[in-house]
């Protein structure tokens, strides 16, 4: 019996599916309560629990698009798919790696918190908005095969296309912090699956 290549993305697609969630709904409620600039401050002057998800979410995203972009190159001949995907990788490490500024501020390293913390919002909002780009031209790279993509891949594709273009309006935004946990179990059961079931083309 072979075993399947991409059985660690799927629990992994499963776990960051209940993970994402939980850390954006914190996110939303500590933004709700306070502005924009009181609620920036305060988180990235701390470090907690929070900032530990914060970083684990990004490594498991990272990891999920690396073995999708192994399975679009292995089994859809999907080369731009492929190479989309490892930039989005490489975008998901760059947001995440805003934690970096967290732990300069919550040991004194900068001279101005206020001004660092707006730097690193608007360097998250870039790259918030290159990721979007990305995802939408993917959705598009899909769907061009969709003759050739599984049924889970297809639902993937247009979820995607669906979660790039309310990015892009950024207050519909917050709906894909329900609509990327969706997507994130179809891949998982896509993972899952023996890997043959994807069509070869």
């Amino acid at each position: 019996m072979n075993q399947n290549p991409y059985r660690n993305a799927g629990i992994a697609a499963l776990v960051l599916a209940v993970l994402f969630p939980i850390y954006w709904f914190y996110v939303i409620h500590l933004y709700s309560t306070q502005s924009l600039e009181a609620g920036l401050l305060a988180d990235m002057a701390t470090l907690n629990a929070w900032d530990a998800l914060f970083v684990l979410i990004g490594a498991l995203e990272v990891y999920i698009y690396v073995k999708l972009s192994q399975l679009c190159r292995n089994h859809i001949n999907g080369g731009v798919s492929a190479t989309l995907l490892l930039l989005m990788a490489a975008v998901v490490v760059l947001f995440h790696a805003a934690v970096l500024v967290d732990v300069s501020i919550a040991f004194n390293l900068v001279r101005d918190p206020e001004a660092v913390g707006e730097l690193a919002l608007l360097f998250s909002m870039v790259c918030l908005f290159v990721y979007s780009v990305l995802a939408f031209i993917l959705a598009i790279s899909l769907l061009i095969r969709l003759a050739s993509l599984s049924m889970l891949l297809k639902i993937f594709a247009v979820g995607l296309l669906t979660a790039a273009v309310l990015q892009f309006t950024v207050i519909l935004g917050v709906i894909n912090t329900l609509l990327f946990p969706v997507l994130l179990v179809v891949l998982a059961v896509q993972f899952l699956r023996n890997d043959q079931d994807v069509e070869v083309v």
